[in-house]
């Protein structure tokens, strides 16, 4: 028996370009995840840090913004 090597996972949606609370442009990678007070919402790291602060299933992934795979949760 042989093992599939795994393929990493991706962003599915269109490329993100601005956190959807501070507004900014997002630099190297953003945060889809749930804020401290239930949604969620598409984040740069500052305020996943300040709002989300978790990763994980159901709390949030983090997305390289150039390739577009997922780097963590």
């Amino acid at each position: 028996m042989t093992q599939q090597s795994k393929q990493p996972k991706k962003w599915m949606g269109s490329t993100p370009t601005t956190c959807d609370l501070c507004k900014r442009p997002f630099g190297t990678a953003f945060v889809d995840g749930r804020t401290a007070w239930g949604p969620w919402a598409m984040m740069c790291d500052s305020c996943h840090r300040d709002n989300g602060g978790q990763l994980g299933l159901g709390r949030g992934q983090r997305y390289n913004l150039g390739t577009l795979v997922k780097v963590g949760g």
